[in-house]
């Protein structure tokens, strides 16, 4: 399966050549910036100044032609793009106070609020501060809104728990909820690839530390009731710039690595319950430029790069029981019968009684070590034994029958033979398939269902024009949208005459246990076959997850349009195609044949995945001599059945299959 490489935007030459490009480009931007804005959008933004009560922010977009031309300013700032609005910022002047004075009327309903704004499924920037809104934050509502990169709902009395909806906001890069009246343990965030600013301080949110990703720069948790230790996960922030976690309650040692992140330029860890000694050896970045360790339990001597302010560096102890620092409290304050409990590790070559120090600290390794390594051993051994046993047990499966018209029914025809060919060959493939499919068939998709005709002409409004995609001489592709509301493409195959409904059963419970995090997963199936011979199917409907950002093509050539992928992006992507493609080739039987892999088959979805579409699966098959074939299952359209297709369509009936 070669990759088609993606073509590089034009070099520079001369000003001459460049010239016409550049005025094609101009063009094209102003065309785009001149595109009115469509008037549901305009609805749902004179919806939302409603629902707020019309607050003096929101007052320009009344009696605005075009809210896209208005200048933008500190109070209300609005941002379109091909009629659609991008972004939304308003800044209010109710400030939330203690006995909610500020907060919108009882009427006020924060459902219907996020209900409008999903209007705008474009919305990239949200920013609704300081306007009283009150309520929960709806979850569902949120999670719909998958264009949000910046999200900013502070300085309000959103109350209740923070939706795990927001977790699945995969192109989220900035999260503020601060100074709500939020509680309870935040979801885990880990899976926000792209999150560099998470501000969930002034709220009463805890008592687990939250869970973020990797590419985390700003990290603000003060004042809410984050109990426990500081995790260790955070000294591998290595991305990490300002870190505030103080007014919580956090207890025990401090991870002495954490200073040491090489971005770090702020961290503030006072008034908290955080105890024990600070290592001699802890080093300090050259960026960080304050530090807060100011009412804790902190005892002993302070690390060198904490001895006093610079001009290049602030630090702040008092409140704790260090012995060289001013300002400190009694040493009995600090509780020093129980520090022996919250004392870090030795590190470095400080300290008196190396010794025995060593040996214990040698000792204790080599235990954990060992009972990790037999631990490990253990299941390994265990997962042997399922493994053989789930094997021994699988049931053997038999091939895909053709249709009747199709099989030999004497023995002159070659009938014995082709099954026992079948018998050879099947065993394995069928259980690398299923092995392989239980595998990968955790991934959060819809789970696959049988859908009817009815259904799918209902997703797709009968198979218009309107929703026709592509059609090519094996398939019509179509946009449809479930009952639910998902999104899903509808693809409309040939099948081969020799091929009938009956013989799709165990193809089609293979196809709905591929699922793999790189390929674009099919999610139900529509078998439809002619009323006056219901063995021979003609038409099978493939219902696959609809991949809405784009191809890798579009991504990397149409730069002018969309945000240019980064060079790690592009490495992700790469490294998931190569994936996608591994999974095909080892971990299914037989291989894949007949697929045509290129660029524009390489579709990425809201976090920048890449996913391989058009793939296929073959079908087992003998011919009379008991030769073994692998071929597709679906025909190619002839030119005059392309547009037949359709018509023909009500003259059928769907097969529902168990």
């Amino acid at each position: 399966m070669p990759l088609s490489p993606s073509p590089s935007p034009p070099p520079n030459a001369t000003a001459a050549a460049a010239a016409l490009p550049l005025l094609l480009l101009l063009v094209c931007a102003s065309s785009i910036a001149a595109q009115p804005l469509a008037s549901s959008q305009a609805k749902a933004l004179l919806r939302v100044r409603r629902l707020l009560f019309y607050p003096p922010a929101l007052e320009p977009l009344r009696g605005a032609p075009d809210p896209c031309a208005l200048p933008p300013a500190p109070a209300l700032a609005v941002a379109c793009e091909g009629g659609q609005v991008t972004a939304l910022s308003v800044l209010g002047d109710r400030d939330p106070d203690a006995a909610w004075r500020a907060a919108l009327p009882a009427s006020f309903s924060s459902e219907a609020l996020f209900t409008t704004l999903t209007r705008l499924p474009a919305l990239a920037r949200l920013s609704l501060v300081g306007l009283g809104a009150w309520g929960p934050l709806p979850g569902a509502k949120l999670r719909r809104l998958q264009a949000l990169q910046q999200l900013n709902l502070s300085s309000n009395y959103f109350y209740g728990a923070v939706p795990d909806g927001l977790a699945r906001l995969y192109s989220l890069q900035s999260l503020v909820l601060s100074w709500n009246w939020l509680n309870g343990t935040v979801p885990s965030l880990s899976g926000l690839q792209f999150l560099e600013e998470l501000d969930l301080s002034h709220n009463r949110l805890g008592p687990a530390f939250p869970d973020v990703g990797r590419s985390v720069a700003r990290l603000v948790l003060d004042d809410n009731n984050f109990t426990g230790g500081i995790p260790a996960g955070v000294s591998s922030l290595g991305l990490l710039q300002y870190f505030d976690v103080s007014g919580n309650q956090l207890q025990g040692w401090i991870p002495s690595s954490v200073f040491a992140l090489p971005a770090l330029r702020y961290i503030n860890l006072s008034r908290n319950r955080l105890a024990g000694q600070l290592p001699a050896t802890t080093a300090c970045a050259e960026a960080l430029a304050f530090v807060d360790v100011s009412a804790n339990l902190l005892t002993g001597a302070r690390p060198p790069c904490m001895r006093g302010n610079s001009s290049a560096r602030t630090v702040l102890v008092a409140g704790n029981c260090f012995a060289d620092a001013k300002q400190q409290r009694a040493s009995s304050y600090c509780n020093p019968g129980a520090l022996a409990a919250v004392l870090p590790p030795p590190q470095g070559n400080g300290g008196g009684g190396q010794g025995t120090g060593k040996g214990r600290e040698i000792g204790m390794v080599l235990a954990i070590a060992g009972s990790v390594v037999g631990a490990a051993l253990l299941i390994a051994l265990a997962m042997v034994v399922v493994l053989r046993r789930a094997r021994r047990q699988r049931p053997e499966a038999t091939i895909l029958p053709k249709s009747p018209a199709a099989t030999p029914t004497n023995k002159a025809d070659g009938w014995k033979a082709p099954a026992k060919a079948t018998q050879k060959i099947i065993t394995t493939a069928d259980k690398r398939h299923a092995s392989q499919a239980a595998r990968v068939n955790t991934l959060e998709v819809p789970a696959y269902r049988v859908c009817t005709l009815e259904e799918l002409q209902e997703a797709t409004d009968n198979f218009s024009s309107s929703n026709l995609i592509k059609t090519s001489p094996l398939a019509q592709d179509y946009n449809g949208q479930l009952q639910d509301g998902s999104r899903v493409l509808v693809r409309c195959l040939r099948l081969k005459p020799k091929y009938s409904s009956q013989s799709l059963v165990q193809y089609m419970e293979i196809i709905s246990k591929l699922r793999h995090r790189h390929l674009v997963s099919i999610i139900g199936h529509c078998i439809v076959s002619d009323e006056e011979n219901p063995n021979i199917a003609s038409l099978v409907y493939l219902v696959s997850e609809c991949v809405t950002n784009g191809s890798l093509r579009s991504h990397l050539t149409e730069w002018r349009k969309r945000e240019m992928l980064k060079w790690p992006q592009r490495v992700c992507a790469a490294i998931g195609i190569a994936r996608g493609v591994q999974f095909l080739h080892n971990l299914t039987a037989p291989g894949i044949v007949q697929n045509n892999l290129n660029i524009e088959h390489i579709l990425l979805d809201k976090t920048l995945t890449s996913k391989i579409s058009n793939f296929s699966l073959p079908m087992i098959s003998t011919s009379k001599n008991g030769k073994i074939l692998s071929e597709t299952p679906f025909a190619v359209h002839e030119d005059n059945d392309i547009g037949r297709t359709r018509h023909k369509v009500t003259r059928k009936t769907s097969t529902r299959l168990a």
